[in-house]
């Protein structure tokens, strides 16, 4: 990698390459064991093909996808302030609805009852849209609410 010059010799000795090209390999393995954990999990997590968690899935994008038609759609004809509380409800209520597939995933596994956590998503939707000037209440308690509409279409397909 480095050339050296031996001021005595007056000739410049220069590393085999294939010693330079070696160096370069142990760096990139390092780096790929480093990367490979996390690639490892990133590729069971896709690979994973459970019916539970295409359901999730299928859930979390339809409830996104509605809840951006309805934050622009509102922003259009109402008001923006309007569509900003909706779109702010609608993440909420994805947290919401994320965390109690998580805590129904666990039953049976490792708990015995429904984790009560996600209760607190609404109570603090509510609190920061009473403090907040910019989101209003009853737009981002409908827009919370706007997974229901995307279960009932899922169910009501098959």
């Amino acid at each position: 990698m480095f050339t050296t010059v031996n001021s005595n010799e007056k000739t410049i000795k220069q590393p085999i390459k294939s010693v330079a090209e070696n160096s370069l390999d142990i760096d990139n393995s390092s780096f790929i064991k480093d990367k490979l954990p996390i690639i490892k999990q990133l590729s069971e997590f896709l690979e994973y093909s459970d019916d539970f968690f295409s359901l999730q899935l299928a859930l979390f994008c339809l409830t996104l996808i509605l809840s951006i038609v309805i934050t622009i759609v509102s922003c259009i004809f109402i008001n923006f302030s309007f569509g900003l509380s909706v779109f702010t409800g609608s993440i909420i209520g994805i947290l919401y609805l994320r965390l109690l597939a998580k805590s129904i995933g666990n039953l049976g596994k490792t708990t015995s009852g429904i984790s009560k956590v996600q209760l607190l998503l609404p109570v603090c939707l509510f609190i920061f849209a009473s403090r907040n000037e910019l989101i209003e209440i009853f737009p981002s308690i409908i827009g919370f609410f706007l997974y229901k509409p995307a279960m009932f279409y899922y169910f009501s397909r098959s």
